[in-house]
């Protein structure tokens, strides 16, 4: 009974310690609406998400080569009918939710990066959070736009970018490399109990 109640107990925590998120990372640079089109990408979107939660990190790469001085990212439009709740803001912008409906209406709200005193991100900046769905949503490289300002008349003042192909790859939660410790200490407690 014991033994039996260790093996299904060790069965379930390899099951559980198996399951991972899925990150992406999308790359931007495709012109999506406006006139410029720089010759590399600019931006990389990283997002991971255990059930409603998702996890967001921007990183602004050679905005001022790639477009002009003092370009920056002003807003990610987002494709979701739910809105979430921003909290855990850190880097170089602040992040809120915005009601436009971005390029081409085509989104439903925007991740504003903009702020008081022209707080924005900038070249070589990044800003990660957290955005809480209130129900399950699935976002991927279709879901976001990002909207670069500051440019240059001759640019077209500013354009909306979207995300090339996506790299995706599954990373394992802190929690689950818990129950895999937990999993590896119980196999190593039965394999004892039996050696006794």
């Amino acid at each position: 009974m014991f033994s039996t109640f260790f093996k299904s107990l060790i069965a379930s925590l390899a099951l559980l310690a198996s399951v991972a998120a899925n990150a992406a990372t999308d790359s931007y640079g495709t012109l999506l609406a406006g006139s410029y089109t720089p010759s590399s990408s600019f931006a990389s979107l990283t997002y991971t998400n255990v059930g409603n939660v998702y996890s967001f990190t921007l990183k602004a790469n050679d905005l001022n080569t790639l477009f002009t001085e003092g370009a920056f990212i002003g807003a990610i439009a987002v494709s979701s009918e739910v809105t979430p709740v921003v909290s855990n803001v850190t880097g170089g912008s602040p992040v809120s939710i915005s009601a436009a409906n971005g390029p081409k209406g085509a989104f439903d709200f925007w991740f504003d990066l903009t702020g008081k005193k022209q707080a924005r991100l900038t070249d070589g900046e990044s800003v990660s959070w957290t955005a809480t769905f209130a129900s399950a949503v699935t976002l991927d490289s279709s879901s976001f736009a990002l909207h670069v300002q500051g440019l240059t008349e001759a640019q077209g003042g500013s354009a909306w970018y979207k995300a090339g192909t996506p790299t995706v790859s599954a990373v394992p939660e802190a929690d689950t490399y818990a129950m895999m410790a937990l999993g590896l200490g119980l196999m190593g407690f039965v394999a004892r109990r039996r050696r006794a």
